[in-house]
């Protein structure tokens, strides 16, 4: 059980990396949505303050909306990924737990969960 505690562990260190990008990822998409948005409002205004792509935004500014949109939408899927990391890492952390405390049945269920749901938790009837 101690190489599985490794694996685990060496898992958990991945799973932090990728959490990483997705929060770099966030920060970027909310910046960006932020700036499209307001750059929508201007625009509404009658004033197109950016040098680039007032062919393209100017004369439509549901465009622009349409940007923030995919920004606002990049936001939340970078949000979802990052909750979905941290539960799974918490998920490994106490699976880790359960090795150490000699408890290896439960720590296999917490980690083959995912894949066979709630129905891995109750017990069936012993024949005889």
């Amino acid at each position: 059980m101690d190489t599985m505690n490794r694996l685990l562990g060496r898992q958990r260190k991945q799973i932090k990396e990728r959490a990483r990008l997705s929060r770099y990822i966030l920060v970027i998409a909310i910046i960006a949505t932020i700036g499209c948005f307001a750059t929508f409002i201007s625009t509404l205004s009658g004033k197109y303050p950016l040098p680039v792509g007032s062919g393209f935004f100017a004369s439509n500014p549901e465009r622009m909306l349409g940007a923030t949109n995919f920004c606002m939408m990049t936001a939340v899927g970078a949000a979802l990924r990052m909750w979905r990391f941290r539960q799974m890492r918490i998920k490994l952390m106490i699976a880790e737990a359960f090795i150490r405390e000699d408890d290896q049945t439960t720590a296999m269920k917490l980690l083959l969960e995912p894949l066979f749901g709630d129905e891995i938790w109750k017990r069936e009837a012993e024949p005889g």
